[in-house]
């Protein structure tokens, strides 16, 4: 690899991590505020929840809960390698190809079969794909919530998307309906993809340092 190409893989590398950063700089009050209307969701569903809840005692441990949970996440979220290796399992995202026409040479085939695998195997979806690391350390913001309301005695549901209670996130319209998050995801996609190709041309993994230059 040449000493420009080491230099833009730095740059896309560094481009990724920024997009990244901005997000979670977008996310942090979002996530506060999907939280608390989750709380206040529960308090008009249920009319023994709203009379306990407001309890001083239990709305000082449910305020805490929610800046536990949101910290939580931003802190996961603040780690360099959530962001260059952001699938949860990229082998099994591999989809299935047609077979290559017999017009081209077996060991052709095999190259470009592989590549593609590699590429799709790194590919972004949505950001509220289960198989992404972000939505997964996302989703799981209601723990302490879930928590502290167990522990007041409430029951809670069946374990899903959004925590026992259904307190957290459960797909992005519902965390973010004005789309300033989708906007820093789709940001961030451009940068992981051109990350991405520059990553398989030069045979690395992005989450991994630059291959070491050739000082001969």
């Amino acid at each position: 690899m040449s000493g420009g190409s080491f230099d833009e893989l730095d740059a896309a590398r560094a481009a990724a991590l920024a997009e990244g950063a901005r997000f979670v700089g977008v996310l942090e009050p979002v996530l506060r505020e999907r939280l608390r209307a989750g709380v206040q969701r529960l308090r008009v569903s249920l009319s023994d929840v709203a009379a306990r809840i407001d309890e001083p005692a239990l709305a000082s441990e449910v305020d805490r809960a929610i800046d536990e949970g949101v910290g939580r996440v931003i802190e996961r979220l603040r780690a360099p390698e959530v962001w260059l290796a952001p699938l949860t399992a990229p082998d099994l995202l591999t989809p299935e190809r047609a077979g290559w026409s017999i017009e081209v040479s077996g060991w052709i085939a095999r190259a470009l079969r592989d590549r593609r695998r590699a590429d799709d195997r790194q590919a972004l979806g949505s950001l509220d794909d289960p198989a992404n690391r972000i939505w997964v350390a996302v989703a799981g913001a209601a723990g302490p919530l879930d928590r502290v309301l167990e522990e007041a005695g409430f029951r809670p549901g069946r374990r899903r998307m959004g925590g026992r209670f259904g307190l957290g996130p459960r797909s992005l319209g519902e965390l973010d309906p004005s789309g300033a998050l989708r906007r820093c995801w789709k940001g961030y996609r451009s940068a992981y993809g051109r990350l991405i190709a520059l990553t398989s041309e030069g045979g690395g993994h992005p989450g991994h340092g630059s291959p070491t230059r050739s000082t001969g």
